[in-house]
């Protein structure tokens, strides 16, 4: 995977020296950089209409990507918030996770301590490990669990703001977009 990882970003590398050399000669003066982009600006003004169409495709589809993407990561999320059920418990523990960095280099990457937190449920003690993670670990907390009455592993500790991130802002931002990019087709007809 890394091989591939490496011969990818290779290309990438020898596709922009040949671009630079390319187009060395043809950029060479400011006045010829001017020159190009008020040629584009006429180029994109006369495919007004095709360009339009194609962003507001660009727009429905990235919106529908940030709307699934929201979904698969906010689903139990939003169930816990909806149909969960408050209440009290205790952090007793941390398990100590490693998320490494970009293409796994360990430079990069960090250790966190995810919170184990322990509440009950009549008679019965279920304990979770929590979805955030922290840099310093404290146990004997007292937090507030959020669970599911018909299965309570299914739980996080409760953060009122915490609770909607990161899938509620991009649920937001794909309907955004999917609004935009349907809005401007309809009118456009």
């Amino acid at each position: 995977m890394y091989i591939v990882i490496i011969l990818v970003k290779i290309a990438i590398l020898v596709g922009l020296v040949a671009l630079y050399l390319r187009w060395r000669k043809r950029f060479s003066s400011s006045e010829q950089v001017l020159e190009g982009i008020k040629g584009f600006a006429g180029w994109a003004q006369s495919h007004k209409p095709e360009l339009l169409r194609y962003t507001r495709i660009a727009e429905v589809v990235v919106g529908l990507f940030l709307l699934c993407l929201g979904y698969y990561i906010g689903r139990d999320h939003f169930h816990l918030i909806h149909d969960g059920v408050r209440t009290p418990g205790m952090v007793v523990g941390y398990k100590e996770q490693y998320f490494p960095g970009s293409y796994g280099r360990s430079s990069t990457g960090f250790t966190a301590f995810m919170p184990i937190v322990k509440f009950q449920v009549g008679n019965q003690d279920v304990e979770f490990k929590d979805w955030m993670g922290t840099n310093n670990a404290v146990t004997n907390v007292r937090v507030t669990v959020l669970y599911d009455p018909g299965k309570p592993s299914l739980a996080m500790i409760d953060r009122p703001v915490w609770n909607w991130v990161p899938w509620a802002p991009t649920l937001a931002m794909g309907l955004f977009l999917l609004f935009v990019g349907m809005r401007g087709w309809l009118l456009a007809k």
